[in-house]
Parts: structure tokens; C-alpha cells; sequence
């Protein structure tokens, strides 16, 4: 079914496929829109020039043909099968079952008990016993001994050293300056205190006697004090003291340790082997035969008949109604282009009448 299916399918792509290059090639064809009906050229097709000025005749479109194709489709139908089924039953049987009855019964039998039996017998043995001797026994040690030795040592002491030193003195003096200073300043407060400037009051109105003759109070003649540095180099003796190693000898006691051999008496313990007997008891299992008599528990196996219910599965044929897809073919009439010879106005125009054809254009 599904190869019948290809092969239609694949015959009705190659007869679409057909005409649509049929199409392509003589429906399609760019021809000025005065020469040939609206359906033979698009109105975007190459001007007047790029076609010859004999219109085409009314044969160059595409032919139709109708034709009959099976075309595959899928349907439902409805039918009727054989279907097993299995139907639960329940069915009785007869089996034998064994019951276990216990039963206490007395029975005597032989066995064999170990009983303890003691024996002595003779051991012997060898035995190392120690004994003690004085030995004489030489040894070294080393005894100490005090030495009294002379070295030399070197002391660091403290030297007076007389040495000559350049210092610096200021041997200045005190002179008095005369300077002029504001009267705003602190120099005119000690020279008023002194009386020896006017008061603001006598520099507002004018200057009188009590500035001295001068013209304006605005600055003030003072004198002060001032210290006139010296400064002179001069070398002095001066006494110090300076660390110096001097070589000293001394004696010094040392305990120096010489060996001395001395001899001592120890004692040595040497073993002499001896041969000793004794007598030995030891305890020894002897195997004797008894009859024993004892209570035992048998099991006894009674057979019982028992009737047993069980289920099975019983399988039975049923018919059902299903549904299932099935591919028909169904006959279908389509219209298919034919392509008959191409007429001689298809024919591609001149290179000369078309130096720039317009795009998407046929022949």
C-alpha cells in the first residue's frame, strides 16, 4: 500500500512539475504589453524595443488537460475480530496431607562415658643451681686532683689624659644705640615713661618744647641697650679619662681528674647443672561402656485426606467490533498544463533589441 503511494505521488509531482516549466517557458515570456493579451506578458516586461513588432499569436499560453489520478486517503472501518479473553474459576481437588503427631517413648541404649582415673609416675629432670664465689677483680677510676695554674689577662682601667682643646667664647660687651621707632610702639611707651617724648595730646595740637625741637611726633628718637657679640678661639687644657687594656697575670685553680687502678673482691655467680627425680600424679580419661535408658520425643506423620479450592484462568475466544485505519485510492480529476511545440514568437529576442532586459523576464 505505502509503494502504490509513492509511485502516485511521485507521477502527479512530475506531471505538475511539467507544466509549470512549460509554463515558465512560453507563458511566461516578457513581450511588450501592445503586441500580446494581458495574459501571455506580465505589464512589467521589457519595453517595445526588446520584442519585434509583429504581435504573438493567441497559441503561445499554456493548454490544460483534465486527467484522472488515485489519490491515497486514509479511512476508518469498523471490523470484526477474534479476541481471547481468560474468565477466573474456581475448581476443588483431593490431596493428602501428613500431620505431625509427637509421641514420648522410653528406649535404652549404649554408650560410652570418659571417667577420670589418676596416675602418678616418676620425672626426670636437670636442674641449674647457682653458686657464689669471691673474686679479686682490677678496675680504673678516675680521682680528681686540684692544680693551681698562672695566665695573663687583659683589664680595661680608667687613665687621667691631659689634652689640649680649640673652644669657642664670646667675649662681646653691652653698648647703648640710639634708633627711631614708631610712637605706636612699645619702644615709645618706655621712652614716654622716661619722659623723654611728647604725649599724643602735644603731637595733635602741634610740637612743642617737650619733644625736643623736632617737627612731627610720629616717630621717636630712644636708646637701648644692645649686645655686641665677640666671638674668639682659644685652646685650654682639659683632663679626661680614657679606657686602656693592660696585661695582668693571675692564678686560677683547675680540677684536673687522673686514673688510678684499684682492686676489689665480688662476688661471681656461676650454675652447675644437676639430676633430679620426683614424682608426678596426673589425671587420665579411661573410656567405659554403659546402658542408658532416657525419654525420647518421636514424631509420628499421619496421613489425612484434605479437599483444597483453587482459582485458574480459562481462556475463551470472543469476537469484538474494532475500528482501523485503511489507505483507499480515491480517483480525483485535476487540470495538468500541456506544453505543445514552442511557437516561433517565444523565441528569445535579439540581443540587439534588448541591451538591458528587465528582471524575472522568459525568453
Amino acid at each position: 500500500m505505502s509503494r502504490m503511494f509513492s509511485l502516485t505521488f511521485a507521477l502527479l509531482l512530475s506531471l505538475v512539475t511539467a507544466g509549470a516549466a512549460w509554463a515558465g517557458q512560453c507563458g511566461s515570456t516578457c513581450r511588450p504589453a501592445t503586441c500580446r493579451p494581458a495574459t501571455c506578458a506580465p505589464a512589467t516586461c521589457a519595453p517595445a524595443t526588446c520584442a519585434p513588432a509583429t504581435c504573438a499569436p493567441a497559441t503561445c499560453g499554456p493548454t490544460y488537460v483534465t486527467k484522472t489520478i488515485c489519490v491515497p486517503t486514509w479511512v476508518m472501518e469498523t471490523r470484526t475480530v477474534d479476541v481471547i479473553e481468560c474468565t477466573l474459576e474456581e475448581r476443588q481437588r483431593t490431596c493428602t496431607v501428613y500431620r505431625r503427631v509427637p509421641e514420648m517413648k522410653t528406649i535404652q541404649t549404649q554408650c560410652t562415658v570418659m571417667v577420670p582415673q589418676t596416675q602418678t609416675k616418676t620425672c626426670h629432670y636437670t636442674v641449674c643451681t647457682p653458686v657464689w664465689k669471691d673474686v679479686e677483680q682490677t678496675y680504673t677510676v678516675m680521682v680528681p686532683h686540684q692544680e693551681t695554674r698562672q695566665c695573663t689577662r687583659k683589664v680595661c682601667k680608667m687613665e687621667q689624659v691631659t689634652e689640649k682643646r680649640t673652644v669657642c667664647k664670646d667675649k662681646g660687651q653691652w653698648e647703648e644705640q640710639v634708633v627711631e621707632v614708631p610712637c605706636t610702639s612699645k619702644s615709645y611707651r618706655r621712652c614716654r615713661a622716661r619722659r623723654s617724648c611728647c604725649a599724643p595730646a602735644t603731637c595733635d595740637t602741634g610740637c612743642g618744647s617737650g619733644c625736643g625741637g623736632s617737627s612731627c611726633c610720629n616717630t621717636v628718637t630712644c636708646t637701648k641697650r644692645v649686645w655686641v657679640p665677640n666671638i674668639v678661639q682659644e685652646e685650654i687644657e682639659v683632663t679626661c679619662c680614657r679606657p686602656v687594656l693592660v696585661e695582668e697575670p693571675y692564678e686560677y685553680t683547675v680540677t684536673v681528674c687522673k686514673p688510678e687502678t684499684r682492686t676489689r673482691t665480688v662476688k661471681v655467680c656461676e650454675y652447675v647443672k644437676e639430676a633430679r627425680t620426683r614424682e608426678v600424679q596426673f589425671t587420665v580419661c579411661v573410656p567405659q561402656q554403659k546402658t542408658v535408658t532416657r525419654q525420647v520425643c518421636v514424631v509420628n506423620c499421619v496421613p489425612e485426606q484434605r479437599v483444597v479450592t483453587y482459582r485458574v484462568q480459562v481462556p475463551h475466544r470472543v469476537q469484538k467490533q474494532v475500528q482501523v485505519r485503511v489507505c483507499k485510492m480515491v480517483q480525483k480529476t485535476v487540470q495538468v498544463p500541456c506544453c505543445p511545440t514552442r511557437p516561433r514568437c517565444c523565441v528569445r529576442p535579439a540581443r540587439s533589441y534588448c541591451p538591458a532586459p528587465a528582471p524575472n523576464c522568459g525568453c
